[in-house]
């Protein structure tokens, strides 16, 4: 009768228990340092608090903290940025971090031949064995800053890996842009400079630079896209305007990539699917751009040399109606006069 007792009582309390409760956390790390104020799990963070998988991270434009492990790694996470622990095997020290938006700064232990430290955004993993770099995404791309060692990049379309003064960018679906040296380029080193005082829990004297780094990226992005067009190295160029594209904030910024894309494909890859399919997203999402003019007149001369003359009219026709003294419309005069009596 005893045994019968104890064991419906167990049976009892299991089931009064909320499941959650029961649950085990697994120690991630401590917070080492921090400034502001920080939200783990939607809570003010505090100075050697420990944080467990599953904890979700969040700073807002004037906080940041760090995260000291047992294998010695330690990783800060900037202003503006949101992250979550996903897991870590204690065993292996195996260790994966998913970094919704922002940057990260990681500065790696020299771990064992078995085990790996990655960091996921974007459809793009980062992997590394003991280096240091710098992680930043806006959710829809990542950008990788290699100060030490290798960091491996992942995606489904292929991988690449960056060394010390490389950067890379990767997402979902997009071969990763062959790694570039920062220390060659200014406006990369400039990038790099500000993703490393943002991780470093110093307030930039420019935080407005460190909000416009999207855009920033962005515009680097096309810069380099026309370098690759001119090497003829055409469909790196198409990748660099992809994620310019990615990193965009700005419309016009957005519109720009699309309409260079449009003229790469069409003029040297002798892709006219593909270059109206760029200039039709111009004309449906971006008409508060420049290149919305542009879309409508390239269209239009598309349309002209494919022959479709009743197509080309009505985009011309179109053009005129719109932007009477554009910079095409001695262009579009004249073609509408050579085909005014064609079909």
């Amino acid at each position: 009768m005893h045994k019968k007792v104890m064991l419906f009582l167990l049976i009892t309390i299991t089931l009064l228990v909320p499941n959650n409760s029961l649950a085990i956390k697994i120690y991630f790390g401590k917070i080492s340092e921090l400034k502001g104020t920080p939200l783990i799990n939607g809570k003010v963070a505090r100075k050697r608090k420990k944080v467990y998988v599953g904890d979700k991270i969040i700073t807002d434009s004037r906080s940041s903290l760090s995260i000291f492990m047992r294998n010695k790694t330690i990783f800060v996470i900037s202003p503006n940025s949101e992250v979550i622990l996903k897991k870590t095997d204690k065993r292996s020290s195996n260790t994966e971090i998913e970094l919704k938006k922002g940057s990260i700064r990681s500065i790696v232990s020299k771990l064992k031949p078995k085990n790996k430290y990655s960091i996921s955004s974007a459809g793009a993993v980062a992997g590394v064995k003991g280096t240091e770099f710098i992680a930043y995404s806006n959710s829809e791309a990542l950008c990788v800053f290699t100060d030490e060692g290798v960091v491996n990049i992942l995606t489904d379309n292929g991988s690449v890996s960056t060394r010390k003064g490389e950067m890379t960018q990767a997402s979902k679906g997009i071969i990763p842009l062959e790694p570039v040296r920062y220390e060659d380029d200014e406006k990369l080193k400039e990038m790099f400079q500000t993703l490393l005082s943002i991780t470093d829990f110093k307030i930039p004297d420019d935080l407005e630079k460190s909000e416009r780094l999207p855009d920033i990226i962005a515009r680097w992005n096309i810069n380099y896209a026309s370098y690759l067009a001119d090497a003829k190295k055409y469909d790196e160029a198409i990748k660099s305007l992809d994620y310019a594209y990615l990193f965009a904030k700005s419309h016009d910024f957005k519109a720009e990539a699309l309409y260079k894309k449009s003229i790469i494909m069409s003029k040297f890859i002798n892709d006219l699917s593909s270059a109206k399919k760029y200039l039709s997203n111009i004309l449906m999402s971006y008409k508060d751009t420049i290149y919305y003019e542009y879309a409508i007149f390239q269209m239009g001369f598309i349309a002209y040399e494919q022959k479709d003359y009743i197509k080309c009219k009505k985009y011309f026709n179109k053009y005129k109606e719109e932007f009477p003294n554009g910079r095409f419309t001695s262009t579009v005069n004249v073609i509408l006069n050579m085909i005014q009596d064609k079909n």
